[in-house]
């Protein structure tokens, strides 16, 4: 295992970057969904005129199967965010393991 000094310039920012956004933002593994429902009201206008309800629903792993999870309007940006946050860090740590398999390949022989 090397040190962390004699990874390259380009490899300290990202990992810095992935440090900082781990251990300042919030991050959620999940996708966003938008989906339209009846809520079964007989008197509500999604049944009587078939204007669906629109909600945000977060779309989550729990275990072998996959929960949906409908957001409050409230909570929707922050909830938007904290996906964002993680679909960032995935990108970094993406980052990270292509630089380290090229430094596998160059020093492998």
């Amino acid at each position: 295992m090397r040190h962390r000094g004699n990874f390259t310039p380009k490899d300290r920012e990202i990992r810095s970057q992935l440090a900082k956004l781990a251990s300042t933002k919030r991050l959620l593994c999940g996708s966003l969904v938008t989906m339209a429902r009846t809520c079964g009201h007989p008197r509500c206008q999604c049944v009587t005129k078939g204007q669906k309800h629109v909600s945000l629903y977060l779309s989550i792993r729990d275990g072998p199967k996959r929960r949906m999870i409908c957001i409050p309007k409230k909570w929707e940006p922050t909830i938007m965010q904290w996906v964002e946050h993680y679909k960032k860090a995935n990108e970094l740590m993406a980052e990270i393991s292509a630089h380290s398999l090229r430094r596998f390949m160059e020093d492998k022989d």
